[in-house]
């Protein structure tokens, strides 16, 4: 092959395939795919089975028509893999904390609790709580109670079991009653609020990330001295905490092709 931009018809057309896949057709027989790619049938029913050979497609063996494989989901799972959230969200966590000069967090849920993966200290309030690699708990943190309140219950009494919650200051919820009841009002509003509880005199807004199976898989934060982030101020800073937990879900596939 010399050159660039050579195009093999062959291939060029298998990947068309694929492509008809993307949309409201859950699945397709070979004389619809024909008709879409204006090509004889003896033409696709040869591309769909060097396709399925490859595991790009599938036949349902009720209705013989095809379906996008288990190796377009493999596929997608090593890029999904890559993508670096911290890296990502690190622009949009900068411009929070100029904006509203506090310090904002990023944590990932991960084995039950949540991990502080980024931090920008804000010029109203050094944290020292919050070190970067450090495990906090789901049940009293901003950012784990916004993932938590997104959780399936089975989910939420797992990790409750796991981690049986326990005091940090005299704010902090430990009836499982009443942070299962403060867990119905996050979802229910958007957000959710540490009112003093894992450290006397610090407040913080926290809001979910949503990944590529619409699972909340990290949050972001907003925090400051208690009487500095004040029930006005939170509702100033919501939108933009959302706005901006929207963008970064959308950059790791969150609303992508995937709709299951």
């Amino acid at each position: 092959m010399k050159g660039q931009g050579v195009i093999i018809q062959s291939v060029d057309r298998a990947l068309q395939i694929v492509d008809l896949f993307d949309g409201p057709e859950a699945s397709l027989g070979i004389t619809e795919i024909s008709e879409r790619m204006c090509l004889g049938k003896s033409t696709v029913y040869g591309l769909v089975n060097t396709l399925m050979k490859a595991g790009y497609l599938e036949q349902d063996q009720e209705n013989k028509k095809y379906r996008l494989g288990i190796r377009l989901f493999e596929l997608g799972s090593i890029v999904q893999s890559r993508i670096d959230v911290r890296e990502i969200a690190r622009p949009y966590l900068e411009e929070l904390s100029r904006k509203f000069a506090m310090t904002v967090h990023m944590g990932i849920y991960q084995d039950w609790e949540m991990v502080y993966i980024d931090k920008v200290d804000g010029l109203n309030t050094r944290i020292i709580f919050s070190q970067i690699g450090k495990r906090a708990p789901m049940y009293c943190t901003g950012i784990g109670k916004a993932v938590l309140a997104n959780m399936s219950p089975a989910d939420i009494e797992f990790i409750l079991k796991r981690q049986p919650p326990e005091a940090f200051t005299e704010h902090t919820l430990t009836s499982v009653q009443d942070i299962m009841g403060e867990l119905e009002k996050i979802k229910k509003r958007g957000y959710a609020v540490d009112n003093e509880e894992v450290e006397l005199g610090l407040r913080c807004v926290a809001v979910p990330i949503f990944d590529y199976r619409k699972q909340p898989a990290a949050a972001i934060s907003i925090s400051s001295a208690a009487a500095y982030l004040t029930d006005e101020k939170i509702e100033e800073a919501v939108g933009d905490l959302q706005k901006t937990a929207l963008n970064i879900s959308k950059k790791i596939g969150y609303g992508s092709a995937q709709s299951g």
